[in-house]
């Protein structure tokens, strides 16, 4: 069983027409919008030259390379040896977007992958780690579009007026976790003129659509040309998601650790498909689905806004910030207890529900289970009493 990582040992010296582009590529370029290009890779209204993958890797910044947190050393390793093989070397980047705006919600970062033989790849960066994208994130539970949908759109059509001087101009969109999300709504959402242009969208992982929301869009449209691939325990990529048009992977890692690329299986250019018909925890994602379903627009819009005014009581803006907390949180309970007396009582039973589900989602083992929902009911009753 190899990985990403082994993929490109083994067809790194391969150009893209000697052998075609294919699902691991898909995600190795979905993968790449988390690295941090800023000043190395042009913006759309720069006028400059687009840059090979070979030149960026030398010129990172390896202390601070890349927007998520985890498995740093396979990080390092995978952008290494993928700019600098055969097969990936000479592919350009080009029309860097990254915005973040706390006001608007926002977090939404795009990078186009120009490939030796012609094609594009256009991949949309997932929620990283600043915490103003899970909130937008969460936004998605009740109103479409979020602001990263919009700029999606956006990016799709101005890229492909920049390129509109290239005959036989063929698109890919991709993208993980959250970028996934945005890959497909994009497609739905851009230019009617572009559509029949798009080879192929990639969403590794990435969450659903409310199904009130997909009736307003071209889903039909686009959906064969839809790769949607979801680990067999996966929690994000089955929320929201109504279909059952996607392909089960093995994963090397359990419950939401799957969602990390580097645990996907994969046996030589393409991923280890499950034995599994169905997620192995669909049941419970159906219960969460459901419940998101059920409770109205405002009522989960205002859950959504107290929950993330809790957050903003620890003054953290990252995950990292919220992690590395502990120290400063004594300091912070008055501030919080304040804050959450005055959430509705409604917001406090929702709070503690999802939690409930969330250590349902995190933890297999039943001992184990109790032992930490015992925790989180102690946290519960000190805010409460």
């Amino acid at each position: 069983m190899g990985d990403i990582i082994s993929y490109i040992y083994e067809f790194g010296g391969f150009t893209f027409a000697e052998k075609p582009f294919c699902e691991i590529d898909g995600l190795v370029l979905s993968h790449f919008s988390y690295f941090i290009y800023t000043g190395i890779v042009p913006s759309p209204h720069d006028g400059k030259p687009a840059v090979r993958l070979s030149d960026v890797a030398q010129k990172m910044d390896w202390n601070n390379f890349i927007s998520v947190k985890w498995e740093l050393e396979k990080n390092r390793e995978l952008f290494y040896k993928t700019g600098f093989s055969r097969r990936y070397r000479n592919t350009k980047l080009n029309f860097l977007v990254e915005e973040i705006d706390k006001k608007k919600e926002l977090q939404f970062c795009a990078v186009t992958f120009l490939l030796g033989n012609g094609d594009v790849f256009l991949s949309f960066r997932g929620t990283d780690d600043a915490l103003v994208g899970w909130h937008e994130d969460f936004n998605m539970a009740y109103r479409t579009p979020v602001e990263a949908q919009i700029r999606s759109t956006k990016y799709v059509d101005e890229v492909a007026e920049l390129l509109a001087r290239k005959r036989n101009l063929r698109l890919y969109l991709g993208g993980h976790s959250k970028g996934g999300n945005l890959a497909v709504y994009a497609a739905m959402t851009c230019k009617d003129s572009l559509k029949p242009r798009i080879g192929r969208i990639y969403n590794m992982d990435g969450p659903g659509f409310r199904p009130d929301f997909m009736e307003q869009l071209d889903y039909d449209g686009i959906k064969d040309k839809i790769l949607k691939i979801v680990p067999d325990e996966s929690f994000v990529g089955m929320l929201m998601e109504p279909k059952t048009d996607y392909e089960l992977i093995k994963s090397s890692a359990i419950g939401l650790q799957q969602h990390i690329c580097f645990s996907w299986s994969v046996e030589g250019d393409r991923f280890e498909r499950s034995e599994n018909q169905v997620p192995k925890r669909k049941e419970l994602y159906d219960r969460i689905n459901n419940w998101i379903y059920a409770l109205d627009r405002e009522r989960v819009g205002t859950f959504i806004d107290e929950l993330f005014k809790l957050i903003e009581i620890t003054e953290a803006r990252t995950l990292t910030d919220l992690k590395e907390l502990s120290g400063e949180m004594p300091k912070k309970l008055y501030e919080l207890v304040q804050e959450y007396a005055q959430v509705s009582d409604e917001t406090k039973h929702t709070f503690w529900e999802i939690s409930l589900f969330m250590v349902e989602v995190l933890v297999a083992d039943q001992q184990e289970r109790v032992r930490r929902w015992k925790a989180i009911d102690k946290i519960r009753q000190r805010l409460e009493h």
